[in-house]
């Protein structure tokens, strides 16, 4: 992978953490999402200490295949449950873009994982 790749790659990993974050965060606020508070924190607490130590290493390979599709599975299980409330207004999508953007991060760990392997 060039320099330059490698550069845009973890600015878009870096994207993907604050964006995931950021929507479980305001997730865990919200009344709407109240009854599934110690789920999100638990996520926002998991996500958030990878996207520290991706800060350290720039690098997503210390997370597991297993690890990763577990909380993907863990945040579209939130989704099933909210995102067709209705109930709920446009706070339901919440659910729905915090899995396009954990989506979005395992496939940039794949794609970083891909990369130095071709070095």
């Amino acid at each position: 992978m060039e320099k330059d790749d490698s550069v845009k790659l973890v600015a878009e990993i870096e994207t993907a953490f604050n964006r995931l974050i950021g929507q479980i965060a305001i997730m865990s606020k919200l009344d709407s999402y109240a009854p599934d508070k110690e789920e999100l924190n638990d996520l926002l607490d998991i996500i958030s200490n990878w996207g520290a130590k991706f800060q350290l290493q720039l690098n997503l390979s210390f997370i597991s295949s297993e690890e990763l599709l577990d909380i993907y599975n863990r945040l579209d299980k939130l989704k099933e449950k909210y995102l067709y409330e209705s109930s709920l207004g446009d706070e339901a999508e919440l659910s729905d873009k915090a899995v396009i953007w954990m989506w979005e991060l395992m496939l940039l760990r794949k794609k970083q994982i891909e990369g130095n392997e071709t070095k």
